[in-house]
């Protein structure tokens, strides 16, 4: 048995007590022993310190410089038909990786109030409000140029509005005795380091057979229909929050993508050696000494060098499956990488909840799962249901911190911004979220979408 599963309750314990009180717990020590007690003068500045420096860091980071940040609400009219391809969606989140990734230094984090791990962000959403379907992107003022020069360079037709924000036509304090939501976070069920199934897999390789817009499946369809359904006072909103991270941000993601193309193609892991290991080599040796080789007079003694094993060399040869999860690794980890937040919000009043629309998001997330490779699933963490103690306590809870976050657009963990957060990259991101490439069926006629089309005056036009 594994001690982590003995030691369970240690790290509820860490976060409830040691971490809040730890310097309140230092300081008993200090007054309970008697020679450390006349020195309690030097303890106190130095324990007080620790908190005093989290604190002064918040402050600056939330409560002056994040709350001086401009925020606009963009409602985005996609045409009727999409013919470019999806990689123009992919090359828009590849921009768009450059205005928000940003690397503090001490005296932006410490003067100015810049946050020191993935300070930018933007939100790309999906609404339902009555069954009529919307486009939105949030971003900050100074993202806003950047955004639209590449939308309208990739999507010419498409019109990119102000509006205000969608979430305030809400009451902020559901649920309540009229309005009731449910909501879920989404993760990847496998390693960071495997990816997701992505759009390229969604194309008919069928030649000249059918036609290009034939070729294209579009899994997009499938979630518009559903929420093109809702009734009255009934909403959906899905939101996917990106966050540009590098190999500094998130060293264990590049480390996991390795870690599985070592093993599949197996290659030794290479390990280095910390100082614990070099210490318990030279205790090893003054204790056991050197190693005899022969015997009588001929005898010598040779100290045992520490050598890294050969075994195990590459294997030239690989099975189909292995080499395509190896490919398809290695292409996740040749382009920009996001830390995001996915989430499903079902708002709606009580005596039109059909609680058979709480989860629309989980049935469109199950078009990019491979047994392979990697799959989408809600977190356990923050749905809001419990089947243990307090069954109704803890879903209230989990579910007024889910709405204030996708209000906030905060991860799910606020001030925790790397747990449950997925790592995806640009295709990734492109496949989850983009504009359809045809309105048809159900969804024509509850879209907000451009009603003609745009062109510009004809160069042999008269002026006069």
């Amino acid at each position: 048995m594994k001690l982590s599963v003995l030691f369970f309750w240690l790290k509820p314990v860490k976060k409830v007590i040691l971490e809040p009180f730890g310097w309140a717990i230092l300081m008993i020590i200090v007054f309970t022993v008697p020679f450390l007690r006349v020195w309690w003068w030097i303890f106190a500045p130095l324990f007080l310190s620790i908190e005093l420096r989290a604190l002064y860091l918040w402050w600056i980071a939330w409560d002056y410089g994040y709350a001086k940040t401009k925020w606009v609400m963009l409602e985005i009219l996609p045409p009727k038909q999409i013919l470019v391809p999806l990689k123009a969606m992919e090359d828009v989140f590849a921009v768009m990786w450059g205005p928000l990734y940003n690397q503090a230094n001490w005296r932006e984090r410490w003067c100015e109030g810049a946050l020191d791990n993935a300070p930018g962000w933007m939100s790309w959403e999906i609404v339902s409000i009555e069954g009529k379907l919307h486009f939105y992107l949030r971003i900050t003022a100074e993202g806003r140029s950047s955004l639209e020069t590449i939308l309208y360079s990739h999507y010419p037709e498409m019109e990119i509005n102000e509006v205000p924000d969608y979430t305030r036509n809400v009451p902020k304090n559901i649920p309540n005795e009229e309005w009731n939501v449910y909501g879920e976070d989404f993760i990847l069920g496998n390693p960071v380091g495997y990816p997701i199934k992505t759009y390229e897999k969604f194309f008919e390789p069928q030649g000249e057979r059918i036609s290009a817009e034939e070729k294209r499946i579009d899994p997009m369809a499938s979630l518009l229909e559903a929420m093109s359904r809702l009734g009255a006072n009934e909403q959906f909103w899905l939101q996917v929050i990106t966050m540009s991270v590098s190999d500094t941000d998130e060293p264990q993601f590049r480390k996991s993508a390795e870690s599985i193309i070592a093993k599949l193609a197996k290659r030794p892991e290479k390990k280095t050696k910390t100082i614990w290991d070099e210490i318990a080599s030279v205790l090893y040796d003054l204790v056991i000494g050197p190693k005899k080789e022969g015997s009588g007079e001929k005898a010598t003694y040779k100290w045992i060098e520490s050598k890294v094993s050969e075994e195990g060399e590459r294997e030239m040869v690989l099975t189909p499956g292995e080499r395509e999860i190896i490919t398809e690794v290695e292409n996740k980890l040749k382009k920009p990488v996001f830390r995001t937040v996915i989430r499903g919000v079902y708002v709606a009043k009580r005596e039109n909840w059909n609680p058979v629309n709480r989860i629309l998001t989980r049935s469109y997330f199950s078009h990019f799962q491979t047994q392979n490779l990697n799959y989408i699933r809600f977190s356990t963490l923050t749905r809001p249901k419990t089947h243990y103690v307090f069954r109704e306590r803890i879903p209230f809870i989990r579910t007024r911190r889910m709405f204030r976050n996708y209000i906030l657009r905060f991860p799910s963990f606020f001030p925790d911004r790397r747990k449950e957060c997925p790592i995806l990259n640009t295709e990734e991101l492109a496949t989850i979220f983009h504009f359809p490439i045809k309105i048809s069926g159900v969804v024509f006629p509850t879209m907000s979408r451009v009603q003609s089309k745009k062109g510009g005056p004809p160069p042999n036009l008269p002026t006069e």
